[in-house]
């Protein structure tokens, strides 16, 4: 069975809840990018994560699934549902 995820806008931020056989598997939190950086550039208008809480997604996914993955699906999704 593959996971499912829930996006739920929040004020000015973005979680994405994570699950897998009805089980949280994880959740990440994600902002805006800031239109202005100092250090890394970043893609402007991008949403970008700020927290997240990922433990059972390497005791439900697998070990495959590396942290960058999950980061880039949810961003993928994120945009794709409009925001």
């Amino acid at each position: 069975m593959s996971m499912e995820y829930e996006i739920t806008q929040v004020d000015d931020r973005i979680r994405v809840t994570i699950t897998k056989e009805g089980k949280e598997a994880g959740s990440l939190y994600f902002e805006k990018a800031k239109k202005g950086f100092t250090n890394k550039p970043l893609s402007m208008g991008s949403w970008s994560c700020i927290d997240a809480k990922i433990e059972g997604l390497y005791v439900h996914g697998g070990e495959h699934i590396t942290p960058k993955d999950m980061v880039r699906k949810c961003q993928d999704l994120i945009r794709e549902a409009g925001y």
